[in-house]
């Protein structure tokens, strides 16, 4: 639970980026009784490494929109992984941000093989803060994705649909736990509301869907769209 420490000169002179720092770090509960709901609080010393230099603090190392947008960039513009990874949109955010879904599988020689894979399905950022979910998505991805053959062995069984990121507007405008609506989308997986929690409507109604059958088919399009897909918005 140590914070992290971001030095602005540190990353410019010395390529140094987040760090654990901070002692007599203390997590407790407030002496606030009014009735309310108590809060708790984070508190713990810095010694700032620099005068004259601009200071970051995380609770988590970051993992922001873009740097998903970039992964995803990357994982498009490879042409080995793109003949087995699709790049897709579930839906639109409430702000209007891409809630990106990843098809995972190696192509099939039969209708017949495909129809008999099983789907596991696999998301992050429901809750923007715990951005220590999109770290284990991204090493996830980086094993799924590669050509190690257990990997391989994997993509010939299963289908993937992985979600990197449900919660895209939470992560942008820096919410712990909560939508750009102020809820908590983890707690409205039955709801019927599409336009109030279009990630979680989407995402139940893909889950439920018995249209699974997956057959990766590359078009001349086919990696035109992924780059027009993902130049869309390059929001932090």
């Amino acid at each position: 639970m140590k914070p992290l420490l971001y030095s602005q000169l540190d990353a410019n002179t010395r390529n140094i980026g987040w760090r654990r720092e901070g002692n007599e770090i203390k997590y407790y509960k407030n002496n606030m009784d009014d009735g309310q709901q108590p809060f708790y609080c984070l508190t713990w010393t810095i010694q700032f490494p620099y005068d004259q230099d601009t200071c970051f603090f995380a609770h988590f190392y970051p993992y922001t929109y873009t740097d998903l947008q970039c992964y995803l960039l990357s994982v498009a513009n490879n042409p080995i992984q793109s003949q087995f990874c699709k790049l897709q949109t579930l839906c639109r955010s409430l702000a209007g941000n891409t809630v990106y879904l990843l098809t995972i599988t190696n192509p099939s020689q039969t209708p017949q093989e495909a129809a008999a894979k099983k789907a596991v399905v696999l998301s992050a950022r429901v809750h923007p803060g715990e951005s220590n979910g999109s770290w284990v998505m991204k090493g996830f991805l980086d094993f799924i994705l590669s050509n190690s053959p257990d990997a391989q062995l994997l993509r010939d069984i299963f289908v993937f649909k992985v979600l990197p990121m449900l919660n895209p507007d939470g992560v942008i405008v820096g919410n712990y736990r909560c939508s750009l609506a102020g809820r908590d989308l983890n707690r409205h997986y039955k709801t019927i509301l599409k336009e109030s929690f279009p990630c979680i409507w989407y995402t139940r109604n893909m889950i439920k869907s018995s249209l699974f059958t997956v057959v990766i088919l590359r078009s001349k399009n086919a990696k035109k769209e992924q780059d027009e897909l993902l130049c869309g918005g390059w929001e932090s």
